[in-house]
């Protein structure tokens, strides 16, 4: 899969999904909801996807989203950041260690959260060491990152042959929590 280079449409992207996909949104552009089973399309405030955001996504039923196209240019694509959360795409082709790939943030980037892969916190007493179970950012994968002050993002374009996946592990959900009913909103101060 790769990351592509401009926005696009929402219908068009999530096309491959059909009536599977339910619901999308995002942080600073609003959301859009699926009425295709109903014959209609997408509608809401979010209409395109940018590969510098992270969007969530629910599906009704598992799917898979491939997403083809020409490599975002990591070292003139920033992504402007604000201080406290942000939702962010990994731009980078290749996984990369959250240390180089959040180096040119310095010690304004506090917590980084995936949500799969766990978390890490920036300790800025210790010199800028990131802590926690999340060591590697991966291509396709967006993430949570709170910011003490406003910044930009420049990854680093991480060479394919030094591939860290040492935190890549698959995640299974029991069937006993595929129906829990709850508001993830209620949760976002847990740390996680």
């Amino acid at each position: 899969t790769a990351v592509w280079t401009t926005v696009l449409g929402l219908s068009g992207i999530l096309a491959s999904l059909g009536s599977d996909a339910e619901f999308v949104a995002s942080l600073s552009s609003g959301t859009s909801t699926n009425y295709t089973s109903q014959g209609g399309d997408w509608y809401g405030s979010l209409e395109i996807l940018e590969p510098t955001q992270m969007y969530k996504l629910k599906m009704v039923v598992p799917a898979t989203l491939t997403i083809s196209g020409i490599p975002v240019d990591v070292d003139s694509t920033p992504i402007s950041l604000i201080a406290g959360w942000n939702w962010i795409g990994y731009l980078p082709q290749n996984p990369g260690a959250l240390s180089a790939a959040l180096a040119s943030l310095g010690m304004d980037a506090n917590f980084v959260a995936s949500q799969t892969d766990g978390t890490s916190t920036n300790y800025t007493e210790m010199g800028g060491i990131w802590y926690g179970s999340l060591e590697t950012l991966e291509p396709g994968n967006g993430y949570f990152l709170e910011m003490l002050a406003e910044g930009t993002l420049i990854y680093p374009d991480f060479d394919g042959l030094a591939r860290l996946a040492d935190n890549k592990q698959e995640v299974v959900l029991n069937s006993t929590i595929e129906d829990w009913d709850f508001n993830y909103a209620d949760y976002r101060y847990i740390g996680a």
